[in-house]
């Protein structure tokens, strides 16, 4: 059975960082592919002293894609855990909605690497990143308990 769109908005509302964050999921691919996309409303509480966003903001985007990438390429919750993530913010922005959209580059047993981006509203790049995640509930893992 596709993880969905609708799949990942339930485990969100599950997640009390996303939803205290507010994010919204805007594409999750039922294909098996892990191309999902994610967004977000800067507000004021977003933003550092200099009135742009924090990256932790973009790392916290970026993480946050790749672990619906990761749901998505299972086509399951499979409890992707982040191991090492690695952002590069390219471009400052302030405050209205950004996107970050996800895809997985390597999809292993254990180990899932993917990429993803933070755009702007007019789709301009703001972060780029890459992140690798142990798959708490691999099927190596299931036959080792």
């Amino acid at each position: 059975m596709p993880w969905t769109k609708q799949d990942e908005i339930e485990w969100t509302k599950r997640n009390p960082f996303r939803t205290f964050l507010g994010v919204d999921i805007e594409r999750v691919s039922a294909d098996g592919s892990g191309d999902s996309e994610i967004s977000l409303v800067i507000d004021d509480n977003l933003v550092q002293a200099y009135g742009m966003v924090h990256g932790g903001i973009y790392c916290t985007l970026i993480d946050t894609v790749l672990g619906t990438a990761v749901r998505s390429a299972f086509q399951t919750d499979i409890g992707p855990l982040t191991i090492d993530l690695n952002v590069s913010f390219l471009r400052p922005s302030g405050k209205g909605r950004i996107y970050s959209s996800a895809s997985i580059v390597k999809k292993g047993r254990q180990v899932v690497v993917g990429v993803a981006d933070v755009f702007d509203a007019d789709r301009r790049l703001l972060a780029t990143g890459r992140g690798s995640f142990a798959l708490r509930d691999a099927p190596a893992h299931r036959e080792a308990s």
